[in-house]
């Protein structure tokens, strides 16, 4: 090529822009130049430039043309040396060179060794460490010496960088399988030593879950020990190892020899003081409570557990008993002590119980006599929650409220007949079996053994059901009224598996009920009919396709009904891992209600979808489509789902390149995303940079947010820190930047929930002031409590905003130079925002887009005023116009 004896010059000229160009030309044209030995020699000489700008360029023209180099070896030893150039960047660009080049490089395990020595050895930068350790996921697959591996990353626990502690602790599990047998035992003693004595919390934690993984990977002799170890573990008071132990007993409990103790040892750790170790207790119980052969047992523990201090515990317990109740024996007994517990003076417990009686009633046989059990319980205990599960029933059962007019005598006649059969004569005349002739049960009158029983429906309130006296519930004088939302509405639930299978009927049954105006009421029956219909048909996927099908009617309100079933069948389809790309399909439907519904769902279904990576291509491509809907949809499940989608490098690009899309709310969420997924991105280096970028947007509210996500960024350097000179400075750079994310001028109010909790949170932790924890939360809640004043939400927000007051006060009883606590301390309010982040994100938008619609109504407004001045222009004219014509007469 001509040119190359031109651009060999240029690398030796004075001007250093000159060489940059030189640079990147040779790796532009490197396969095309005549004289290859010369270009590398050339590239290989501005490596060492001495202007930072043409190093950094010449290293990332050698990583391009790479694969073409004479001498890869030399270039390999080229780049480990560049790690230690004093200048960030080009160690950064040396350290990502060498990732770049790894699996090109003959000799691995030499290349390794290399890696590992500069991870190791303390005179290497951070920086350094950090490009490479973030990478080793992807480098160490391609090593063969993987016993070398192990033990690298055994010293690499004792790393003075926490990072690198914390992934070398992680990537262990990864190693261990590919060990021969014989080295097993020795490797898991080394697990368990960093699990139990590291001074590293997080190390500790990554080493307990690799225990957990790599147990199942144990020869057989050795697994009974190696479980009486993860029991130990579980109980052992270290809450970074209790957590990750009971995420790791559920999977193997089954191997367990003494379940009753294993089971005992997690029952106990439901009133642990840690809340995360509570959460994982009793999750593992409910996992596992299928292996316990004492199902008595399980059922009055977790019974007991409804009267938990934790909300959720109490939560799960309850759920476990509605899935326990319908395979136990003696349902009389366990239906008592429900009713007892209902009766409980917490409220709490009793709103637990109503739920727990509500969904378990589909599996009583004698419903009607359950029925007259609460409703007699519920006059003479003059209870709430009886009575709201009675509401909630003669809402889902009408024909329980049906009164019989029978004469006296008629009535000692029946009562000389055995009341359980009655009780099921009559229910099965209630529900229209098939056994039940035409003449004994018809629209008009019932037949009850010789008895004509003519029925009146009374159409009253539920609560007139409290009004009569205990007395009034004796004999036959029992009248029970109805409280009936459809009153096509049958008893479905006491029908034959046969009649139950017909999923037309009822999927007509849910529309007919998603109509009713009270929510509650709404739910709970739709909760029940779905509940019977699984009892009988053992799924509820196929009330899913109906709807689908029922998505595609021509008639529009049919396609409408089907659309807003949708959220509510969602949540019991066993087969979640479908659902997500049936809703792609229907936000293509013709029915923009359709369109919407589908949309609302994309990020809960993504949860459950198998091939993340297709799922987010879809929702990338929904992004971008007409329906603004349906972009909504598709940028909120992209937000949400980020930590869930395995090439983070990629997804993060793609929502940086929504921050630049042409809707305003995809701009805004998707930048706001970015924050929380700073988190798990693999290149923070880079991805501070692009935040960075971003703060400079011309769009305001990418500037906003994008601010914001640098606080959250900040955070997470805090969190990090390994001492407290550098926990002060993230904290401090936080609150620097969600203070410029408020202050970015939008034109008009938009609440901020950010900056005055960590405003508050730094000036307490590093105030000597006495008593400054509760004069800032008080100051903070006055605060939050103006933000929302005029939300009619606003006691929800308060009771949010009081949990944040709650860890300001906390803040203020650490002691001085406690980072471990601090640390703690501000981990937790960081799982709380993200925990109340939906809320606040849905609050700006609120304001946002009140103030877009008040803009455009100003506009109309504007525009009505100045045709209305047109119009009195014009008559003012036709005025003198008629009196100059007067006159002329």
């Amino acid at each position: 090529m001509s040119e190359q004896p031109e651009i060999h010059n240029k690398t030796f000229s004075q001007n250093s822009d000159e060489r940059i160009r030189a640079a990147k030309q040779l790796g532009a044209f490197f396969e095309a130049l005549p004289d290859r030995r010369q270009a590398f020699e050339d590239l290989l000489r501005l490596c060492s430039d001495e202007d930072d700008a043409v190093r950094e360029e010449a290293i990332n023209s050698i990583v391009t043309v790479f694969p073409n180099v004479p001498d890869r070896e030399l270039v390999w030893d080229k780049f480990v040396n560049l790690t230690a150039y004093p200048v960030e960047s080009v160690m950064i660009a040396a350290a990502n060179a060498l990732i770049s080049v790894f699996s090109l490089m003959p000799d691995k395990n030499k290349a390794w060794k290399d890696l590992a020595g500069l991870i190791n050895s303390r005179s290497s930068m951070e920086d350094v460490n950090r490009e490479i350790v973030s990478s080793l996921y992807y480098l160490i697959k391609e090593v063969p010496d993987k016993a070398q591996i192990w033990k690298d990353l055994l010293e690499m626990g004792a790393s003075e960088f926490s990072y690198v502690r914390e992934k070398s602790a992680l990537l262990l599990s990864l190693i261990f399988p590919e060990l021969p047998d014989e080295k097993k035992e020795e490797a898991w003693n080394e697990v368990l030593r960093l699990a139990s004595e590291s001074t590293d919390e997080k190390v500790r934690e990554q080493a307990t879950r690799t225990l957990g993984i790599i147990y199942t990977q144990m020869p057989d002799e050795m697994k009974d020990e190696t479980l009486e170890t993860l029991l130990e573990l579980a109980v052992s008071g270290n809450p970074e190892v209790q957590k990750e132990t009971l995420l790791a007993l559920p999977p193997v409990f089954s191997h367990i020899p003494d379940k009753k103790k294993a089971w005992d040892d997690i029952f106990r750790l439901t009133e642990d003081e840690n809340e995360y170790i509570r959460k994982q207790a009793i999750d593992a119980l409910v996992f596992i409570f299928p292996e316990m052969l004492d199902k008595k047992k399980v059922w009055a523990d977790f019974l007991s557990l409804t009267r938990a201090r934790d909300d959720y515990v109490r939560d799960a317990a309850s759920n476990a008993l509605v899935s326990l109740f319908p395979g136990l024996d003696n349902k009389t007994a366990l239906w008592n002590e429900l009713t007892e517990l209902s009766g409980d003076e917490d409220e709490g417990v009793q709103s637990t119980a109503v739920n727990i009686l509500t969904k378990i009633f589909p599996y009583i046989f004698y419903k009607r006599e359950a029925y007259s059990e609460l409703l007699h319980l519920a006059e003479t205990k003059n209870s709430p929650a009886l009575r709201k599960v009675v509401d909630t029933l003669a809402s889902a059962y009408p024909e329980l409220t049906n009164k019989p007019v029978v004469s006296e005598s008629e009535w000692e006649k029946m009562g000389k007949s055995n009341s359980r059969e009655q009780d099921e004569l009559w229910e099965k005349c209630g529900s229209g079996i098939d056994d039940i002739s035409e003449e004994s049960c018809n629209l008009g009158e019932k037949k009850i053994g010789n008895l004509q029983v003519k029925e009146k429906d009374y159409k009253k309130p539920a609560s007139d059901l409290f009004k009569k006296s205990a007395s009034d519930y004796s004999g036959h004088e029992v009248e029970s009224r109805t409280y009936i939302r459809k009153k096509d509405m049958v008893d479905l639930f006491s029908r034959s598996g046969s009649g139950l299978s017909d999923k037309e009927e009822v999927v007509n049954k849910l529309i007919s009920l998603i109509s009713d105006p009270d929510p509650q009421r709404r739910k709970g029956a739709i909760e029940a009919l779905l509940a019977a219909y699984s009892r009988y048909t053992g799924k509820t996927h196929d009330i899913w396709n109906e709807l689908l099908n029922l998505s595609g009617d021509e008639d529009t309100g049919t396609r409408r009904d089907a659309a807003d079933l949708l959220s509510e069948v969602f949540p019991v389809v066993e087969e979640k891992s479908e659902v997500f790309f049936d809703l792609v399909r229907l936000t293509e439907s013709q029915d923009a209600q359709l369109r919407k519904r589908a949309a609302e769902l994309l990020a809960a279904a993504f949860a459950y979808c198998e091939d993340k990576q297709e799922a987010w291509n879809e929702l990338l491509r929904l992004a971008s489509i007409e329906d603004r809907e349906v972009r909504k949809g598709a940028v909120l499940a992209l937000s949400s789902g980020y930590k869930e989608i395995p090439d983070k490098e990629k997804a993060w690009k793609d929502l940086l390149k929504l921050s630049d899309h042409s809707d305003s709310f995809v701009q805004r969420a998707a930048t706001r995303a970015l924050g929380s997924a700073f988190f798990h991105v693999p290149d923070k280096t880079q991805a501070w940079r692009d935040l960075q970028a971003l703060t400079d947007n011309p769009y305001v509210y990418v500037r906003r947010y994008a601010f914001r996500s640098l606080g959250r960024a900040s955070l997470w350097r805090a969190l990090r820190a390994e001492n407290e000179a550098t926990y002060i400075f993230g904290l401090k750079e936080a609150v620097n930047y969600f203070k410029e994310a408020s202050e970015a001028s939008v034109g008009f109010h938009i609440p901020e929930f950010y900056y005055p909790f960590y405003q508050a949170l730094l000036f307490i932790l590093f105030s000597d002031r006495p008593g400054i924890a509760k004069l800032e939360s008080e100051r903070y809640l006055s605060k939050m409590a103006d933000e929302v004043r005029e939300q009619a939400e606003n006691q929800r927000f308060l009771e949010i905003f009081e949990q944040f007051a709650e860890l300001l006060t906390r803040a203020g009883k650490l002691s001085p130079g406690n980072l471990s606590e601090q640390k703690k301390l501000l981990e937790a309010s960081v799982l709380a925002f993200d925990q109340f982040s939906s809320l606040f994100e849905n609050k700006e938008e609120e304001s946002i887009f009140t103030q877009k619609t008040a803009k455009k109504e100003k506009a109309v407004k504007k525009d009505y005023s100045n045709l209305g001045k047109a119009l009195l222009e014009r008559v003012e004219k036709k005025k003198e116009s008629l009196k100059k014509d007067r006159k002329n007469l």
